[in-house]
């Protein structure tokens, strides 16, 4: 992946192997931009380590949601453990309403779960 990349589409938030809620996730890479104001120290960048963005569940999947880790499968069934940082706020998504929260991809590795 690179600068200004977008993960999009529908997958699963799991939890010692077990689903807790079915999401829409949108997660992006930062543009070059912020490399340059924020420089990482770091010869080699793995620019999946700032992978990061929003899951939209229905109002009635929010409260299944803690801020923790979570396995992430993708829609091609590839899998990122993410942290919840926190709650966003009420939106619509094709006309439906929609509760985000920002999520984090702390690791860069594929997840086994």
């Amino acid at each position: 992946m690179n600068p200004g990349d977008v993960l999009e589409g529908r997958g699963r938030l799991l939890q010692e192997g077990r689903l807790v809620v079915e999401v829409d996730y949108h997660l992006t890479i930062p543009r070059d931009l912020y490399f340059i104001i924020n420089p990482t120290g770091s010869l080699h960048l793995d620019y999946e380590d700032y992978l990061g963005g929003f899951v939209l569940v229905t109002p009635n999947d929010a409260d299944k949601i803690a801020l923790t880790d979570y396995i992430l499968e993708f829609k091609d069934k590839s899998k990122k453990t993410v942290h919840v940082e926190r709650r966003y706020k009420k939106t619509k998504r094709q006309g439906k309403d929609r509760i985000s929260f920002w999520v984090k991809v702390i690791k860069s590795e594929t997840a086994s779960n």
